[in-house]
């Protein structure tokens, strides 16, 4: 009885420690809430890029300043493709809380793989912050 005890003593213990460190990493911005960058394979070889960054608050800038594209054909050696700046694709920024948008569309090769690292972005009168997202592995097809 008493090692039972002990163990979910123990076991509850563990569970809050790991979530309050959760939490911690949850909101580790005054600036974003949460964000994200999607690739949609779609016919044709057609890569699409989705957008989603999540403010704290009205935003004058909120957004992705940048995007690396990485292709390969064997799924192991990935190299640059192309780079996006917001300066060049205004598209990229906007204002407000929220920003959800297709931003590029890539002609890529069917049958290669792709993944992208953006930075997505937040800023106010009071300041900013960027973080990088690296999106998964994304298989161009016909």
């Amino acid at each position: 009885m008493r090692l039972k005890k002990f163990t979910l003593i123990f076991l509850v213990s563990v569970l809050l420690i790991l979530q309050c460190s959760v939490i911690t990493s949850a909101r580790s911005s005054d600036y974003l809430d949460a964000y994200g960058v999607y690739l949609t394979p779609q016919s044709g070889g057609k890569i699409v890029f989705t957008a989603d960054v999540n403010a704290l608050r009205d935003m004058t800038k909120v957004g992705v300043t940048r995007l690396y594209l990485y292709e390969s054909k064997d799924g192991e050696n990935f190299y640059l493709k192309k780079s996006y700046f917001y300066e060049d694709y205004p598209l990229m920024m906007s204002s407000g809380l929220y920003y959800y948008k297709d931003i590029i569309t890539y002609n890529g090769t069917p049958g290669y793989k792709y993944y992208a690292k953006a930075y997505c972005y937040a800023s106010d009168s009071t300041g900013y912050d960027e973080k990088p997202y690296t999106t998964a592995i994304k298989t161009a097809i016909r």
